[in-house]
């Protein structure tokens, strides 16, 4: 089993935190990870991208350059990295503030989903991240519910361990997204 993953937006969205968090609930399922982080000077606002690979093997190399799934949270990073996507892969957008339309690929999965719509129906904006971290769980099973809702402990600090109810909430809301109830 081989799962890689490339997860890009801007800086703010919590693109490194969510790559940290599924590499994290891997590693507590005894799985082997690569996780590599990469972002702009400017931080806040300035691209930021992370590619994580979760395998059974070894893995190798960190570099991703045409994944099986990728997760788009704006539409700069969707207009520059959607055909990239491996054919017969998957691509999970920020609807929110992407537009799909200009997509001309039938040969993977496209889902579109409101992340910001929903974070911001659950209380909270910054969550974006873990809903799309709940749709790549549920879409791929890369990794459990119950190893995501643990690697938060690990992935935020202590101070902030108090939203981590919240922050299951919206990985269920993720999850949610991608096979409706």
């Amino acid at each position: 089993m081989r799962h890689d993953l490339f997860i890009a937006g801007f800086g703010g969205q919590g693109v490194l935190l969510a790559g940290n968090l599924l590499s994290l609930a891997a590693i507590k399922e005894g799985k082997n990870v690569s996780y590599f982080p990469a972002y702009g000077v400017e931080k806040r606002g300035g691209a930021a991208m992370c590619t994580v690979i979760i395998a059974d093997g070894d893995v190798g190399s960190p570099v991703v350059g045409n994944p099986s799934v990728a997760i788009l949270l704006n539409q700069a990073s969707f207009d520059k990295y959607v055909g990239k996507v491996k054919k017969g892969g998957v691509c999970i957008v920020n609807a929110s503030l992407v537009d799909c339309s200009g997509a001309d690929r039938d040969d993977m999965e496209l889902y579109p989903i409101p992340m910001n719509d929903i974070a911001n129906e659950l209380g909270d904006p910054r969550m974006v991240n873990m809903v799309a971290a709940g749709a790549y769980a549920a879409k791929t099973g890369a990794v459990s519910f119950e190893s995501l809702a643990e690697a938060l402990k690990k992935a935020l600090p202590e101070r902030n361990h108090r939203f981590i109810p919240a922050n299951v909430k919206a990985m269920e809301a993720g999850a949610a997204s991608i096979f409706p109830r």
